[in-house]
C-alpha cells in the first residue's frame, strides 16, 4: 500500500502547483536596429569600412591582372612546347613511323570489327533462308542485317561512350591541372628526342609507351589523391 500512498501524495502535489501558479515578469534583452544619432558625429566606423572595401577592390584587380599574366605566360609557353614538340616529332623519323604504324593498326583493327559485324549480320540474316519466297526472303534478310548491324554499332557505342565518360570523369577529378598538361608535354618530348635509345633499350611501339606512361601516371594521382583525403589533406 505505500506506492498507492506516494501516488496520492503526488496528485496532491500535483493539485496545489495547478491552483497556486501565479505570474512572474522577467527582464529579457532585446535587439533593435540601430538608429544614427542627428545631435553627433559617428562616422568613423563608415570611413574605416569605406577605406577597407576600396583597399579590397584594389588587391582583388591587382589579383585578377597578376592571375591573367600568369595564364598568359603559360599559355605562350604550352603553346611554344607543343610547337617544338610537334616540329621535332615530324622530323624525327623513328616517332613518325611508330605513329604511322600505330594509328594503322588502330585502322586495320576497326575494319576487322567492321568485318566480323558484316559476317555475324550475314550468319542471322541467313535464317530467311527458310522462306520460300524469293522476294520476301531477300526483303527478310536485309531486315535482319540492318536490325542486327544497328544493334551491334549501338552496344559498340555505348561501349567506347561509357569507357571515354569515366576515363574523363577520373581525368577531371585527379589530374584536371597544370602538373598533367607540364608532364604530358615533358614525356613526349622526352619519347620523341631520346626515340631511338628508348627503342634500343625497348622494342616497344613509343605511342604505346606514351599511353603507358600517363595510365601509369594517372594511377599514381588517384593514389596520392585518396591518400591525402584519407588523412584529411
Amino acid at each position: 500500500m505505500a506506492w498507492k500512498f506516494k501516488y496520492e501524495k503526488a496528485e496532491q502535489a500535483k493539485r496545489y502547483a495547478q491552483t497556486h501558479q501565479k505570474t512572474v515578469e522577467v527582464a529579457v534583452e532585446k535587439k533593435v536596429p540601430y538608429e544614427k544619432c542627428d545631435n553627433c558625429d559617428r562616422t568613423a566606423y563608415q570611413k574605416a569600412k569605406e577605406k577597407c572595401d576600396n583597399r579590397k577592390i584594389q588587391l582583388e584587380k591587382k589579383y585578377k591582372n597578376m592571375t591573367a599574366g600568369y595564364e598568359s605566360l603559360m599559355f605562350l609557353l604550352a603553346w611554344y612546347s607543343i610547337a617544338t614538340t610537334l616540329f621535332t616529332a615530324i622530323l624525327s623519323p623513328v616517332f613518325l613511323n611508330d605513329c604511322i604504324t600505330f594509328f594503322d593498326t588502330i585502322g586495320k583493327g576497326i575494319v576487322s570489327l567492321l568485318q566480323e559485324f558484316v559476317t555475324g549480320a550475314d550468319s542471322f540474316g541467313q535464317l530467311s533462308n527458310g522462306i520460300s519466297n524469293s522476294i520476301i526472303s531477300g526483303i527478310v534478310y536485309w531486315l535482319i542485317v540492318a536490325i542486327v548491324m544497328g544493334i551491334l554499332f549501338i552496344i559498340t557505342g555505348f561501349l567506347i561512350i561509357g569507357i571515354g565518360y569515366q576515363v574523363g570523369k577520373i581525368y577531371r577529378k585527379y589530374c584536371w591541372d597544370i602538373i598533367s598538361i607540364m608532364m604530358a608535354i615533358m614525356s613526349t618530348a622526352i619519347v620523341i628526342y631520346f626515340g631511338e635509345w628508348i627503342k634500343s633499350v625497348i622494342p616497344i611501339n613509343l605511342i604505346v609507351l606514351l599511353l603507358l606512361v600517363h595510365v601509369v601516371y594517372i594511377g599514381i594521382r588517384c593514389y596520392v589523391k585518396d591518400w591525402q583525403e584519407e588523412r584529411g589533406y
